[in-house]
């Protein structure tokens, strides 16, 4: 397979290099990086702007649950908030932080409610298998939270209030000042609730659910000239959670949370070549206490040190290859594991090409090493076809790989130091409709992993982690949106469906928290500054043992959203009511979510 691929990039660059036509520079992929549609020609990508990010403080989890139709398990209302994308594991969707990898280190996944989804300029959403451009745990998608810099003359500060049921309250603080050498942006946010609402047709409250959240944000950036810059990013998370009883067990437990996160980014952006060097240095730890009011306690830590460098070089106006070098050093220890250390480097060379102006294609490869286990060499090929203006045609074919966590290499006991990367292939093709009114997007996918991690009970009476599971995941997806503006009247309605079979190849069974069905609509009016908005949400039955014996039911929830704006847009009011019908459901087996419930936001320009 090496060989092959190492002759199609020969043949490529004897075609490429017989060209010689004028350069076209593309921002888009200068501003978006990996991200970039141009980078992923036969993929979706999705991305929510700041003006529905910065619409109420809320967490990442809630935000694209409503927004993208992504379906999360919920430890409880405020608790410990994992994705699948695709039917995939949570340690199988990349999470991002200015083109940086977040997932924990030690399990390998990101908890979506220590994330506040309005402290970021966007949120962009690449659905499809993603290791070659993102590396390890991209294999349903990626999501990357995005701060973009723009050196224009703006000076802007804002507070946020909000207030909600059960004692829920909430603070955010931003500014933003701006001229043409120098962007700083900070953003100081905290939340905090009793969160001990009733659990319907039952006499208990969700006991022991108090939570509380801080977050600071900063970007710092200093224009060197018209073509460079260095930008300084930087982040802080502390959560203190209460972990709530269930319908079944009381709870005294407590999960504390503590992340840091800094990354410098020197940009170069010149005519035809452009490139990226960036530095990072992550922080990771959390505490848990069976019993908040006893001594006795577990913790885990990690860190780790990224240093990467990418580059994008245009041949002409048709032709650009990007290569990225990355080298990461992790550490991790704690109660269960003794400390640990493991080196990875990794590169990639994508090249991107439009022969006639309504194709384009990209072929990719990746290899990385690693000093403790083998990487697979990993390859991907994607391109769209304007079938007409309107219409186009996407497809993509990839291979994906993720890496064993500290927790799957050390625990003690259990630990397996021979566990193998898992691999996966996927495939894809989609449809996509434009017009000014109408957008529609249908896209059907298949993914095939094996050696799976899974952790089994053992003869000596311990788990341990082993390469045994292989699962096919295919499925799939719809959106579909309409927009209509007449005089003061503006009108939209965005439907999302998904559908996702996770099956178990050894079991012939469904995985567990992975629904068939997951859908969406927004419903959204305005009159002058008048909203209002209409989601309903629908999650399919999922299981919750891996004999499919055992369940949780559909559900289906409304939440309304009425807002105003006044005094030439300083002021922002919005009601909400989550909800609205007052459903009894779970996303989690025994923990029920919050029944009807009303948030109040206030936001000040000033």
């Amino acid at each position: 397979m090496k060989n092959k691929i190492t002759s199609i990039f020969l043949l490529v660059s004897i075609f490429v290099f017989a060209q010689n036509d004028s350069i076209n520079k593309l921002e888009e992929i200068v501003l978006k990086g990996n991200f970039s549609s141009s980078f992923n020609s036969g993929y979706y990508i999705k991305i929510i702007t700041d003006s529905i990010l910065k619409n109420e403080y809320q967490s990442l989890g809630n935000l694209l649950q409503d927004q993208a139709n992504l379906y999360f398990k919920q430890n409880g209302n405020g608790l410990v908030s994992s994705i699948s994308l695709r039917g995939t594991g949570a340690s199988h969707t990349g999470v991002y932080w200015n083109g940086i990898a977040i997932n924990s280190v030690l399990n390998g996944q990101t908890d979506f409610n220590t994330l506040t989804a309005n402290s970021f300029d966007a949120i962009e959403i690449r659905k499809g298998g993603a290791s070659v451009l993102l590396g390890s745990g991209a294999i349903g998608g990626a999501i990357n939270l995005s701060d973009r810099v723009v050196f224009f003359d703006k000076k802007e500060m804002s507070i946020h209030l909000g207030l909600g049921s059960y004692n829920t309250y909430a603070t955010q603080f931003n500014a933003l000042l701006s001229n043409q050498k120098i962007y700083t942006k900070i953003s100081l946010g905290t939340t905090n609730s009793d969160n001990n609402y009733p659990y319907l047709d039952s006499d208990l409250r969700n006991d022991n659910g108090a939570y509380i959240n801080y977050n600071i944000n900063g970007v710092f950036a200093y224009r060197i000239n018209l073509k460079s810059n260095i930008n300084f990013y930087t982040s802080f998370l502390d959560n203190d959670r209460d972990i709530s009883r269930t319908l079944t067990a009381s709870g005294n437990a407590k999960l504390l949370n503590f992340n840091t996160r800094s990354l410098l980014d020197w940009k170069y952006l010149g005519n035809r070549f452009t490139s990226s060097l960036k530095l990072a240095y992550l922080t990771e730890k959390f505490t848990y206490f069976f019993d908040k009011n006893a001594p006795d306690f577990a913790v885990g830590k990690s860190n780790y040190l990224i240093s990467k460098y990418d580059f994008t070089y245009f041949l002409n106006n048709t032709i650009f290859f990007n290569a990225g070098l990355e080298y990461r050093n992790e550490k991790g220890w704690g109660s269960s594991i003794i400390k640990e250390e493991q080196n990875i480097f990794n590169s990639h060379v994508l090249f991107h090409h439009q022969p006639i102006p309504k194709l384009n294609y990209n072929i990719s490869i990746r290899k990385e090493y690693s000093s403790i286990f083998e990487v697979p060499l990993i390859y991907a090929v994607d391109g769209k076809y304007e079938l007409t203006k309107q219409l186009t045609i996407k497809a993509a074919y990839s291979t994906n790989y993720r890496n064993p966590t500290f927790n799957d290499l050390y625990w003690n006991p259990g630990g397996n130091i021979d566990l193998k990367s898992e691999k996966s292939k996927s495939a894809e093709i989609g449809l996509d409709f434009n017009n000014k009114l109408f957008q529609f997007n249908i896209t059907s996918y298949f993914i095939k992993s094996k050696d799976l991690i899974q952790w089994q009970p053992t003869s000596t009476n311990f788990w341990q982690p082993q390469n045994i599971q292989d699962v096919s995941n295919y499925g799939l997806e719809l959106s579909a949106s309409v927009k209509k503006r007449f005089t003061h009247h503006l009108l939209s309605l965005k439907i999302q469906y998904d559908y996702a079979i996770s099956n178990d190849e050894e079991l012939d069974k469904q995985l567990i928290y992975v629904p068939f069905h997951k859908a969406n609509s927004h419903l959204h009016y305005q009159y002058k500054k008048w909203n209002f908005s209409y989601n309903l949400q629908y999650t399919g039955k999922v299981y919750t043992t891996t004999s499919n014996t055992e369940y949780i039911d559909n559900y289906m929830l409304s939440n309304i959203n009425f807002y105003r704006n006044l005094l030439k847009d300083k002021i922002k009011i919005a009601f909400k009511i989550n909800n609205l019908f007052d459903k009894n459901y779970q996303s989690v087996a025994y923990r029920p979510m919050p029944n009807r419930n009303y948030t109040l936001n206030i936001n000040l320009k000033i």
